[in-house]
């Protein structure tokens, strides 16, 4: 089992990160990892953080190797073939329909596929990072989660839009609340094996559920809740410590007490319709005719005057897979997310559960840093077939062999009987 190559300590800090800021790849990624909260137009449009893929892409692409690793190709193929399909499902949708709308989604279906098409880029591009850099990128990308939501937190205590519900720097707080479950899950995905301390990871995800709580988003709360549950189930001793972090801030804090009482007030006195009906659900069973090759993710308004949501999209991921690319898509997804998973960690598959339960209210598959989350989970099953020593496990390996003392050694000139 090989040593990591993990930065530890001050001195080891600086340096890497110098090194970083001179490689072009490295910079770029950083800044779009830190950039991806800020929101300054319309959703759905290219923000900050968008533009930069114009430059990251490229730069990434053409300066060193480009070859996956094993672990990598299985999904990345299946992630291709589904991405293929919905591009055919909805060309074809917009074909029948004589609708070549680029940017209404209410009429047009053309305008959904740059998503897919984004993400998928972005997912090969975080593979290959990981491929060309291994525990650095892992390490990096770590270290920029939790300093993205560290500043988020301090950007909230001086700009927030919205009283009741606060979204920071997104348009709306179920971005805000799902960029928390995110956030939350991909620290705890790698605290074990990247050196992450327990006083940083407990920081990170009482930052996390305080932007929860902040967006009052019912299913941020409940996801949140999910991976505190796992969190205990692997690691006890974490949970431990982050309860105690969190009884401080509720003494000592009065914006988390009053982002509590916000949340609870508004699941008390929600007067929202019925949950099938107001995620979209009831449009799939009213239209069984479309399940088998997809309705396409577009040209809503055929379902204004059937659906409870009139001519919006479904609010669900899950949903929107079935319904818009029918049972070949949800089997071409499903076998993605199953070569996305497969030798994985039990442990490590738990923290995929707050982002799916999630998905089952929201329609989250647009959000960039989702797919960063699963190329990351890939990542990290390699990292661990190759052998490599955590710093925490080198730490108990250094501790058992001062315990032992030096080896003992044989007198010069003793031979041995053969």
């Amino acid at each position: 089992m090989r040593r990591s190559r993990i930065p530890r300590g001050l001195q080891q800090l600086v340096a890497e990160t110098v090194r970083v800021m001179r490689d072009p790849s490295l910079l770029l990624w950083s800044l779009y990892i830190l950039l991806f909260p800020v929101y300054v137009i319309k959703s759905g449009l290219p923000q900050p953080g968008d533009l930069l893929m114009f430059l990251l892409v490229p730069v990434v692409f053409a300066t060193g190797s480009n070859r996956l690793f094993p672990a990598a190709v299985a999904p990345t193929r299946a992630l291709l073939v589904f991405t293929a399909y919905t591009m055919l499902v909805n060309v074809t949708w917009t074909v029948a329909l004589n609708n070549y709308s680029l940017i209404d989604t209410k009429n047009g279906f053309l305008f959904t596929l740059s998503f897919y098409i984004y993400n998928g880029v972005f997912f090969l591009l975080a593979l290959v990072l990981y491929s060309r850099y291994r525990e650095r990128f892992l390490w990096l990308t770590l270290q920029l989660t939790l300093a993205s939501v560290v500043l988020q937190v301090l950007v909230s205590f001086v700009f927030s839009r919205g009283a009741s519900r606060s979204a920071v720097l997104f348009n709306n707080p179920n971005q805000l609340g799902y960029f928390a479950v995110l956030s939350a899950s991909i620290l705890c995905l790698g605290r074990r094996r990247l050196g992450l301390g327990t006083v940083s990871a407990t920081v990170g995800l009482l930052a996390s559920a305080y932007l929860a709580l902040l967006s009052s988003s019912k299913a941020a709360l409940g996801a949140t809740a999910i991976l505190v549950i796992v969190g205990l189930l692997s690691n006890p001793r974490f949970i431990v410590v982050s309860v105690l972090g969190a009884l401080l801030l509720l003494v000592t804090s009065n914006r988390v007490t009053d982002a509590i009482d916000r949340a609870r007030t508004r699941i008390e006195t929600d007067q929202s319709a019925d949950f099938f009906e107001e995620r979209g659900y009831d449009r799939i069973l009213d239209n069984k005719e479309l399940w088998f090759f997809g309705a396409g993710e577009g040209g809503y308004r055929r379902f204004k005057d059937t659906s409870a949501i009139g001519a919006h999209e479904l609010h669900s991921s899950a949903g929107t897979i079935f319904f818009c690319y029918g049972i070949i898509g949800t089997i071409l997804f499903g076998v993605f997310a199953w070569r996305v998973m497969e030798r994985g960690r039990l442990r490590y598959i738990l923290l995929l559960m707050p982002a799916s339960a999630y998905g089952l209210t929201h329609q989250g598959l647009r959000f960039t840093l989702l797919w960063v989350l699963l190329a990351l989970f890939i990542a990290l099953k390699d990292y661990e077939r190759r052998g490599v020593q955590s710093p925490q496990a080198a730490r108990r390996a250094r501790a058992r062999a001062r315990q032992m003392g030096p080896p003992m050694r044989r007198p010069v000139g003793v031979q041995t009987k053969t």
